[in-house]
């Protein structure tokens, strides 16, 4: 190789070295002005998903039932399964059965249910019903079949395949079985499902860039410094301290983000999602979610517009607003608060 090759490779060598460099002063300047920008505002912003059909079709499901290793251990006195959301029945042992025994008989005898069913037994210790352990002794037990969930309410046919399959446990291990009215329970089921249909709601406001597309770098120094991470999914997500998320940030073009393509990567639009039903907070969460967007499309030099394009100002989110303290309202009024585990299973 000639001394000019030589050269010309080492200057090429120099000048990548360079744009890299400057990449990463970027990259922290970025970040700097986010967290100037961003680092005192509120922690908690909710966002949610764009609307999701309810009642769409969904395979059934063979529920398994899992042991835990300490009967009682960090479970409610009143355990999880809930009158007004279960269809429950209670199963009398004529003599106490293991927790392994009972699992088996639950296994044995399970039919593929549309809808989620959980099992606990009554712990006589504690005086509390929880979860199946493997080392349990149980002379009672039971198990709730939910009635509603977003893929709808249980049907005559659930109830029926639920029923017939408690009952088969409860003989297989020598005891009986109690079953509320089942005509009332799918009452129940409508009614909750109209609720449920009323306030599964999902916002999405829209952030477009004006004449310069948005750079992937300034997306992910925004995100970082506001607490989010990038996800499998493709979104920048926020949660809080135990896993629940808070809201999340996608693309509105078709390239998802990832860890991979933020350098190279530029788009004319931003989605903040805020699912109403499962974040906690109500109405005080909704406000520091519109703050957070505010904020958000100042720094990015966006507009905020709903999925028709249409601007929107501060009459707009607070027509919005107006809307969503009906269906907290209304979520407290039926004893599911939004992002409550009642809620959190319903809206599942």
């Amino acid at each position: 190789m000639s001394d000019l090759q030589l050269g010309l490779l080492g200057i090429g060598a120099l000048v990548v070295a360079g744009v890299l460099a400057y990449n990463k002063l970027q990259e922290a300047r970025l970040k700097r002005q986010s967290e100037q920008a961003f680092g005192s505002r509120h922690d908690d912003v909710l966002l949610g998903d764009k609307a999701a059909a309810r009642h769409s079709a969904g395979s059934s499901e063979r529920i398994e039932p899992v042991l835990s290793e300490t009967p009682g251990a960090g479970i409610a006195a009143s355990g999880m399964l809930d009158a007004g959301i279960d269809f429950i029945a209670v199963l009398e042992m004529q003599r106490a059965a293991s927790g392994e025994a009972v699992s088996t008989a639950i296994v044995d005898c399970s039919a593929s249910l549309a809808k989620p069913a959980i099992w606990e037994g009554y712990n006589l210790q504690t005086a509390s019903w929880e979860p199946l352990a493997a080392v349990g002794q149980y002379e009672r037990l039971r198990a709730g079949l939910q009635l509603v969930d977003r893929k709808g309410a249980a049907s005559e046919q659930d109830v029926a395949d639920f029923s017939a399959m408690v009952q088969a446990v409860a003989g297989t291990l020598g005891g009986g079985c109690s079953l509320p009215d089942s005509a009332a329970a799918l009452k129940r089921a409508q009614q909750l499902d109209s609720l449920c249909a009323d306030v599964d709601v999902q916002i999405g406001l829209n952030l477009i860039a004006g004449a310069t597309p948005v750079l992937g770098t300034k997306i992910r120094a925004l995100a970082q410094a506001n607490g989010l991470a990038l996800e499998a999914d493709g979104r920048f997500h926020r949660r809080d301290e135990t896993g629940l998320e808070l809201y999340a940030l996608s693309n509105m073009e078709p390239p998802p983000f990832s860890a991979d393509n933020m350098k190279a990567l530029s788009t004319r639009g931003l989605t903040l999602l805020f699912d109403v039903a499962r974040v906690p907070g109500g109405i005080s969460t909704f406000d520091r979610f519109v703050e957070f967007a505010r904020a958000l499309a100042e720094a990015l030099s966006a507009r905020i517009v709903d999925d028709n394009r249409r601007p929107l100002d501060a009459a707009g989110l607070g027509r919005i607003r107006a809307q969503l303290q009906a269906l907290y309202d209304s979520m407290e009024q039926q004893g599911i608060p939004a992002g409550g585990p009642l809620a959190l299973r319903l809206f599942s």
